[in-house]
């Protein structure tokens, strides 16, 4: 099973990306939204994969990681997967993860631009963005948008020898 963490703040997209979760799953899933300062209305509609937790009132909220945590401590899934609330998945999303997933991997997703008003990839003919960098400073994880082929050239000319694609999805 993937256990699909949303935090959300806002909620202008959020039902078309629970819907787009749950339309191109090929296996178990469940999915745990976050609710951090507010209320959805109209409420997200009812179905038994989807969780709804709630933090309460705006001078209540926890941010996103506080959220995660949260969606962290109930989720029962093999595998995690953190989702922002204005996200388009790929069908089978979840089956393509969990089998390239190894023990241990964190899996950053290939971004591509998305039209959300009319919920479709833009199609404009800049490559997609590759998260490949990860920076632990100050004690927290901090991801860098960085083209691929660009990263690794500057890496390269920086005499990094331990540059490595990830292939924010984390295996329990």
């Amino acid at each position: 099973m993937v256990s699909i963490i949303i935090p959300s703040r806002s909620q202008q997209f959020l039902q078309q990306t629970v819907d787009d979760l749950l339309a191109k799953a090929e296996g178990e899933i469940e999915i745990i939204v976050i609710l951090d300062g507010y209320w959805p209305n109209p409420v997200l509609k009812d179905d038994a994969r989807v969780v709804i937790l709630h933090h309460g009132l705006v001078h209540d909220n926890v941010g996103m990681r506080g959220s995660i945590n949260t969606g962290l401590d109930i989720a029962r899934g093999e595998y995690i997967m953190k989702i922002d609330e204005h996200c388009m998945v790929d069908q089978g999303y979840d089956a393509k993860l969990a089998a390239d997933c190894e023990d241990n991997w964190v899996v950053i997703p290939r971004r591509y631009r998305l039209d959300a008003e009319n919920w479709k990839v833009i199609e404009d003919g800049r490559p997609p963005i590759d998260y490949m960098h990860i920076d632990n400073k100050d004690d927290y994880l901090h991801g860098s948008e960085r083209n691929r082929y660009d990263f690794l050239d500057r890496g390269r000319k920086n005499g990094s020898k331990d540059i490595r694609p990830l292939a924010l999805t984390i295996h329990r």
